[in-house]
């Protein structure tokens, strides 16, 4: 019997057990209920709570909050925290302490959430199930667990109305909670309680006498659970001293360990993204394959694995049992519509940790999920996905899913810092446009009021590299780093300005912006930069026959940078023909000094009039930092 028929048949042992007490038949026993174990039995790690647990267990600020919606009179109870934020630790606490005496069924949330991935709702029949009116008199107790639903479970238990006596505990990842992910609040008969990001300056004071020294915003998994041995699995020797994991070398010693390692990635990836539950046999493959193309080394393309070599890595993986607790490391599923996979939870959890190590899904991740939701009974997901995916931190998955502003599509709740890692991520992949949209609601979407100085410079800056925009427009952005952004960032602006200026003819504005760009890079302590910048304030008061403050700009120069650079070189060219030919006249001085410039320097203007300006757009786009 499926997961989905067994639970069936438990809420059916429920309904029979109401019905004979109907027919007056009240100790008749319920086939299904009876058998089951009750709560008080059962221990908090069978409840899903990852080892090892505080012992004893330190109170936490919302345990009132869960205690009285589990001993309250609504059917269905969801704890939502982030992952390892403890929330299936609160609610099984609260369930064991309020429930203890009732009988508890705990089907697999991966096998009750549907068989289409990204796509279909949860199982027909467990919508089927839930949806039924609860009538009667009190039932027999049962307690339905619920362990880390996803989002069409989630979606389908906000409007549960289980039977009579039949109660449903629920954890979910608080990132599904997003409008654009499970769009409707909970109706009647659902209480929701959320869980803090992190532990609160009072927790982290009663959990010292438990879990020792702790931080404010920690979460509770991430100190008590030991996440090494998952680690080990998905990194070979991560963890060991003088070795480090490197994506180009997982096919080295053999075939099958870069075979098991795509799987093992694909597979915890698609289960960190959170959408469906359990990946269906041949999306994994087509994952696997992409995941192992991507970890072998360009001049070693022979050991890139096969289907075969894959096919057996996922059935290493399936019989593989964990070290600490002996589940398997990829558990299969048996669904209606064939067989899928899932990743046990701690795996997905250490994944979380490991994305500054180079934990990162390749850009193929993001191409075929976004193939199969280009499919036109998919289309409508697009959203909700891509959202989910910025919130999971998949910035080149958000990017394909999500469609830039000014289009009405874009995700209105989505926050400043998040418009911003959409437009890096469009950048980064070469759709400089696109990025360009992003950035741009950056700005709209924050006051200029100094509440988001650096993020707002951070995104003009990028607008104001585009050398195809208004120049009013990107005179605006550039001004907005200088007066706002880092300082790198504020020099480079200040020598884009100075060249817009330079092109419409204002060399007072421009010997401004330069003199700010050589400010901010003595602020940035960057003597290389600040040189760049004098350089180009020399040459432009030598063109304006600014003679000596022309010689103290090349002589500063020099203090700044060595004669090896190319900087130091140009200025002890301009020094040696200041001394050399100080009268020669104006054409001839600017002549030379063009073959010294750096795009900066404007060209020849007799009376410095911007209807006279005639020069040529700057090639040069200094150096950025994100």
């Amino acid at each position: 019997m499926t997961a989905t028929g067994r639970w069936r048949a438990h809420l059916d042992g429920a309904r029979w057990a109401t019905t004979s007490r109907r027919r007056g038949h009240p100790d008749d026993p319920a086939p299904e209920a009876e058998s089951l174990p009750r709560l008080h039995d059962l221990d908090l790690a069978e409840l899903g709570v990852h080892p090892p647990l505080p012992a004893p267990a330190f109170e936490r600020d919302a345990d009132h909050r869960i205690e009285a919606a589990v001993g309250g009179d609504d059917a269905v109870v969801i704890v939502a925290g982030p992952r390892l934020g403890g929330s299936t630790h609160a609610l099984a606490r609260a369930a064991r302490l309020l429930l203890g005496d009732h009988r508890i069924v705990r089907p697999d949330p991966a096998a009750l959430a549907g068989s289409a991935p990204l796509t279909g709702p949860a199982d027909p029949a467990l919508l089927a199930a839930l949806a039924e009116p609860a009538d009667g008199t009190d039932g027999v107790g049962v307690v339905v667990w619920l362990d880390a639903v996803g989002p069409a479970l989630l979606a389908a238990l906000h409007h549960a109305r289980p039977p009579r006596g039949v109660r449903v505990l629920a954890t979910a990842d608080a990132a599904l909670l997003h409008p654009d992910i499970t769009p409707d609040e909970p109706g009647p008969g659902v209480t929701l309680v959320r869980l803090p990001d992190g532990l609160s300056a009072s927790e982290v004071a009663r959990a010292a006498p438990t879990i020792g020294t702790a931080t404010v915003g920690a979460r509770l998994g991430e100190l008590v659970v030991d996440r090494k041995p998952a680690r080990t699995v998905l990194v070979p020797g991560l963890d060991e001293p003088g070795r480090a994991w490197r994506p180009a070398r997982l096919g080295e010693a053999r075939t099958g360990a870069a075979a098991r390692a795509a799987v093992l990635r694909a597979a915890v990836d698609w289960d960190r993204l959170g959408v469906p539950h359990a990946l269906p046999t041949p999306l994994l493959a087509r994952l696997a394959l992409a995941y192992a193309r991507d970890g072998v080394a360009d001049d070693d393309r022979d050991t890139v694995p096969g289907v075969d070599d894959l096919g057996r890595a996922v059935e290493a993986l399936v019989t593989e049992r964990s070290r600490r607790s002996g589940a398997p490391v990829l558990r299969r599923l048996l669904l209606a519509d064939g067989v899928h996979h899932v990743p046990t939870g701690l795996l997905t959890a250490a994944a979380d940790a490991l994305g500054d190590e180079g934990w990162t899904p390749p850009a193929r991740f993001g191409e075929i999920v976004g193939d199969v939701l280009d499919a036109p009974e998919a289309r409508s997901r697009r959203r909700g996905v891509g959202m989910l995916a910025l919130a999971r931190g998949f910035d080149d998955l958000a990017t394909v899913l999500l469609r830039p502003p000014p289009d009405r599509a874009a995700p209105q709740a989505t926050t400043p810092d998040e418009l911003y890692r959409l437009g890096v991520a469009r950048l980064q992949s070469g759709r400089a446009a696109e990025a360009r949209s992003w950035f741009g609601a950056v700005l709209e979407a924050t006051p200029d009021d100094g509440s988001a100085r650096a993020l707002r410079a951070r995104a003009a800056f990028w607008l104001g590299l585009d050398r195809d925009a208004d120049p009013a427009r990107r005179r605006e952005h550039l001004q907005l780093v200088v007066r706002d952004g880092p300082p790198r960032d504020a020099s480079d602006a200040g020598l884009l300005l100075a060249g817009l200026e330079r092109d419409a003819g204002r060399f007072d504005a421009q010997r401004g912006c330069l003199r700010a760009a050589v400010a901010s890079a003595r602020r940035a302590e960057d003597p290389a930069r600040e040189a760049e910048a004098a350089l180009d304030l020399a040459h432009l008061d030598r063109n304006s026959r600014r003679t000596d403050a022309a010689r103290a700009g090349y002589e500063g120069v020099l203090e700044l940078v060595t004669g090896d650079s190319p900087a130091a070189a140009a200025a002890a060219r301009a020094l040696t023909e200041l001394d050399a030919d100080e009268d020669e006249d104006e054409d001839e001085d600017e002549d030379r000094d063009g073959e010294a410039a750096d795009g900066f320097v404007p060209d020849a203007v007799p009376e410095q009039r911007q209807d006279e300006a005639d020069h040529r757009p700057s090639q040069r786009s200094p150096r950025a930092s994100l």
